[in-house]
């Protein structure tokens, strides 16, 4: 991202990051998820309300990161056709990127 793009595109690039990054917690939580169901289990208490609440919070973070748009081309940042790609670092339609180019000055 070069200065310009920075200056011009900062806060809805923050956003756009911050859409995967909750995507990414809520994904990389997976294994307390895994930890907290066997304890419930072991000890015989009902684990819907846990399923369902995680369930939630992963739709709803997996919706907010596939819904948002590119600053720039107004196209969904993180999606190419039908398939979510939350490992992008540029849009998908016009390589706008949140990332700082390392060759650029600051």
């Amino acid at each position: 991202m070069t200065p310009e793009e920075e200056q011009q595109y900062g806060t809805e690039l923050h956003d756009v990051k911050r859409a995967r990054t909750r995507l990414m917690v809520c994904f990389l939580t997976f294994p307390l998820y895994v930890l907290a169901v066997t304890r419930l289990l072991d000890n015989g208490q009902d684990i819907t309300w846990l399923m369902l609440a995680y369930m939630a919070i992963y739709a709803v973070f997996g919706i907010g990161m596939a819904v948002t748009r590119c600053p720039r081309c107004n196209q969904q940042f993180y999606v190419k056709h039908y398939f979510l790609n939350p490992f992008r670092r540029r849009c998908s339609h016009c390589e706008l990127s949140f990332v700082k180019d390392p060759g650029v000055p600051q």
